[in-house]
């Protein structure tokens, strides 16, 4: 049986919440960014694979190292943007992506939708929505796939 996260109860702090620790990839082209998503990550319970900054790089550490989620930023550096990236990941691996990006308009979330997409987070992201959208989008992917966790 599945075990489903109580978001009610939940305050994302390590003390009174017990989450599953997961590993995550960043996929993020703004270093900063990068070190406070893994800093929010590490404070949530999680630990990283790692972050990269291209789509070129996600695929690799994907093949090297499966995450159980990624944190994908829509514009990267390079010529692949975070949804050809996840395209590409969705057709070679199993893993739920969350968007996370300052590009909030309606053609770039249409475009950003299909069968990997477990979440889109708009910049600035707070630990705390962080949080509730891992927690989320890991039971969802889980629920989808009859995955027990």
């Amino acid at each position: 049986m599945n075990r489903l996260f109580n978001f009610r109860r939940a305050n994302f702090n390590k003390k009174t919440v017990k989450m599953d620790r997961k590993k995550i990839l960043i996929v993020e082209d703004d270093k900063m960014l990068c070190t406070i998503f893994e800093m929010f990550a590490n404070e949530l319970g999680h630990k990283n694979t790692r972050f990269v900054r291209t789509g070129t790089e996600a695929i690799s550490a994907c093949e090297n190292d499966l995450p159980d989620l990624i944190l994908m930023d829509i514009h990267l550096d390079g010529e692949q943007t975070g949804i050809d990236t996840a395209k590409i990941i969705d057709s070679k691996f199993m893993v739920p992506i969350i968007y996370i990006t300052s590009d909030s308009n309606s053609e770039t979330i249409k475009n950003a939708v299909f069968k990997n997409t477990y979440g889109f987070l708009n910049k600035p992201i707070y630990k705390k929505s962080l949080g509730i959208a891992i927690e989320f989008a890991c039971t969802k992917f889980a629920f989808d796939n009859n995955i027990n966790r």
